[in-house]
């Protein structure tokens, strides 16, 4: 057994694995604040007063989630216009999860939008 196969022998370990590196922040508590904490009325909430502790801080939860397909990811394309939307839709989320920046987000969002349909507008040329 190699060391890809220990750690992805099931959803448990590969969320093990996960949650021992040492990062700040994964997708997984994106994923976390935007099913719960997007929605909680709790002030200052912490690890002590969640009212959702078995997904807090946790891969193993996250792994398990139904893969929609949404959400932002950076593109391989070549295409450099649907590069830029790509980053500013990251953006986004990165200001709206970490920072609470709504309207900011909002706006980055929007000019995603904008981008994407002028890239959109310019292949229906070609």
């Amino acid at each position: 057994m190699n060391n890809f196969e220990r750690i992805t022998a099931s959803p448990e370990a590969l969320g093990a694995f996960l949650a021992s590196l040492p990062v700040l922040q994964g997708p997984w508590d994106d994923a976390f604040h935007r099913a719960f904490c997007d929605t909680c009325d709790a002030e200052n909430c912490d690890a002590e007063n969640c009212a959702h502790p078995t997904e807090r801080d946790n891969p193993t939860w996250w792994l398990k989630l139904a893969y929609t397909g949404s959400g932002p990811v950076r593109t391989d394309s070549p295409d450099p216009y649907k590069r830029q939307a790509a980053d500013l839709r990251l953006e986004a989320l990165h200001q709206r999860n970490s920072f609470g920046r709504n309207l900011l987000a909002t706006e980055l969002e929007a000019a995603a939008a904008t981008i994407e349909a002028m890239a959109a507008e310019l292949e229906e040329k070609k």
